[in-house]
């Protein structure tokens, strides 16, 4: 048997063992969890199309994800990677983390630095829960699904009057990276208006391992604010809105243009939204919403240097319509009209970026049961963009009841990704000014076809799930070198965006959760991963080979206990100079309940200190500890 084909054929045989030893078991309470993203309409977890997961607020907080990008680290198929500026982003599926579209509450979230969403700008405090859609998305989403969706879902005010605060504190062993947090969620209703409120504030401290430049970690003081609010016109018509504001400046030193300098960066996202429901009858909704994003940053170095001098500001403003009826007890349709302006001014270098451009949609979509166990999703969209034209973005999924505990899954879909305005306009300097990437206003939309199959199960005392996927993406947007000037010390490489191959994701992903019994459970998943683009043979992106996550959990209800040790493997990662890694990190956490008061918590990340570093950056902290209150009342 081949060395790469080894783990791949364990998770199967483990999938299937624990398929097999609880056929017979009813289905538990979880098989009812409901979902949205991957039709736009509510379905059970078990019998949604494609492959979704969700990430809850209890598992949030039982690996103690202050952000979103904290908390998708060991979600399946899914990579969190750092990028420049110590950007953390998600890669679906060995797709670059351009190709994942992230919302929230639906609502599309604009583009931020370098056409990047960075995860840990967005605190978990008001996080309900978090939906992964893996696979090609376009059919419903449009431009940048490519790879996937990420849906991020708050909490709504509450039925009764309720809140909760919260703080902890944290240090890494090196008595460094000290963290402290504080946050507060309160909301209830008062006749016919609903309110919930959120905020919160946390300070990190730089850390420096080896007191070398450039510094591990920047100090950071990220801060947010955020309300939910809505209005019961009557049984059938609802109001809501909201809005986001989140800020993080950060500071640290690093080298740029040959010479050791503190790097400053102030952030700031900000988001509203205006939305009215209507229930028409008891099966027909219309939903209209408005919703604005913005993002700006500015970034500079001391002593000053000019050309790491960088100001920018993108925006997307956008207008849904949305409407869900069903016919004939079978057919539940859902159509939809979209209109989105994207926008971005940038500065750097000297040059002065300002673009817009417009983009217009209607996609229709129809479930339905084809036969008594087999039911059939098709989804088809129409997008008119401003620069590139038209394009229509098809799916079909099929959900096939084996028997009331398992579930035989498929899909075939095309997405696409048209390029950014940064790749189109914006000229940059990257790697702390020794490269310079230039735009090309000649690119072209990168597009893919994709199809997956996958089996499903939800039983008394197992979970279990295994799915293979391919995707081959056409025009593929990369980075080629197009000239150097000066020598020496004072050399500049100088690459430029174009559409250079095609390329092909595939891979089998496996998943399985087991209650053991006396308070035990386990939980795990595995991911093999095999990318490449056709030219050159390489992979896409720093994505690893292979990706695990154990999580061993005991609860104590009669003292409420609750623990878990957590184990991740990350197996042949690749660097930018070819040099390939692999490494496992342990966790640990432990919480007390206080009754309906709250609850005390403590635990270690990266236990036994495993180090990975890479282009002179330290990409896995050090041993770290915290411990922490919440209070509910």
């Amino acid at each position: 048997m081949k060395k790469h084909t080894k783990p791949i054929f364990c998770a199967l045989l483990a999938v299937l063992w624990l398929c097999s030893v609880a056929q017979a078991a009813p289905l538990v309470t979880k098989a009812e969890q409901m979902v949205v993203t991957a039709t736009m309409s509510e379905r059970k977890l078990l019998d949604a199309p494609g492959s979704v997961e969700v990430i809850t607020s209890e598992q949030i907080r039982e690996i103690n994800a202050l952000t979103v990008a904290d908390a998708l680290e060991n979600a399946l198929g899914l990579v969190v990677t750092r990028e420049s500026g110590r950007v953390e982003v998600p890669s679906i599926r060995g797709a670059r983390s351009k190709h994942t579209l992230i919302l929230l509450d639906g609502r599309r979230l604009t583009f931020g630095f370098n056409d990047m969403v960075d995860l840990r700008q967005i605190p978990t405090v008001m996080v309900e829960r978090i939906e992964i859609l893996r696979g090609p998305a376009s059919a419903l989403y449009g431009s940048d699904a490519l790879g996937g969706v990420v849906n991020i879902i708050t909490r709504t005010p509450p039925a009764d009057w309720s809140g909760e605060i919260g703080a902890q504190y944290g240090i890494n062993r090196e008595g460094e990276g000290a963290e402290r947090v504080a946050g507060a969620l309160a909301g209830g209703h008062w006749n016919r208006f609903g309110i919930l409120l959120a905020a919160e504030l946390r300070k990190r401290d730089k850390w420096d391992s080896d007191g070398i430049v450039p510094d591990d970690g920047f100090e950071q003081k990220p801060a947010m604010a955020a309300a939910r609010l809505t209005f019961d016109i009557d049984d059938a018509n609802e109001l809501s809105g909201g809005f986001e504001y989140i800020d993080n400046s950060t500071e640290g030193t690093q080298f740029f243009a040959k010479q050791e300098r503190k790097r400053w960066a102030e952030e700031t996202r900000r988001g509203a939204y205006l939305q009215y429901d209507t229930r028409i009858a008891d099966t027909h909704r219309l939903m209209v919403r408005a919703n604005r994003s913005d993002y700006s940053n500015d970034i500079g170095f001391l002593p000053y240097e000019a050309s790491g001098e960088r100001s920018a500001d993108y925006y997307t403003n956008q207008l849904e319509f949305r409407y869900s009826g069903l016919y004939a007890g079978n057919y539940l349709v859902t159509a939809g009209l979209d209109w989105r302006r994207e926008g971005l001014k940038d500065t750097q270098i000297g040059v002065k970026t300002d673009n817009d451009v417009d983009n217009s949609s209607v996609f229709l979509q129809n479930e339905f049961n084809l036969t008594d166990p087999l039911s059939l999703v098709l989804a088809l969209r129409y997008d008119h963009h401003g620069e590139f034209g038209n394009r229509w973005s098809p799916q079909v999924s099929m959900v096939y009841a084996i028997n009331e505990a398992l579930r035989l899954k498929g899909s075939y879909g095309q997405g696409f990704r048209a390029p950014s305005l940064t790749e189109l306009y914006v000229t940059s300097f990257r790697r702390r000014g020794r490269d310079i990437y230039e735009p090309n206003q000649d690119l072209k939309p990168e597009k893919s076809t994709s199809y997956e199959v996958g089996i499903e199960g939800v039983f008394n005392r197992v979970t279990a799930g295994l799915t293979y996927f391919h995707t081959n993406v056409d025009q593929l947007i990369e980075i080629l070198f197009d000239r150097s000037t000066g020598s020496g010390q004072k050399r500049i490489d100088y690459y430029r965006y174009a559409n250079i191959s095609d390329a092909t994701l595939k891979g089998i992903e496996a998943e399985a959760g087991v209650d053991l019994g006396y308070g035990l459970s386990f939980a795990g998943n595995f991911t093999w991963t095999d990318t490449s683009v056709e030219s050159t043979g390489k992979d896409v992106g720093a994505h690893p080979e292979y990706k695990g996550f154990i999580k061993l959990g005991y609860r104590l209800p009669q003292w409420d206990i609750r623990s878990n040790l957590r184990a991740s493997y990350t197996g042949r990662l690749k660097n930018a100079a070819g040099e390939t890694f692999s490494y496992t990190l342990f966790s640990a956490h432990l919480a007390k309940g206080l009754g309906n008061r709250g609850e005390i918590f403590a635990g270690i990340d990266n236990i036994f200190n495993k180090k990975v570093s890479w282009d002179g950056v330290e990409r896995i902290e050090p041993t770290s500890y915290y411990a922490g209150l919440r209070v509910r009342f």
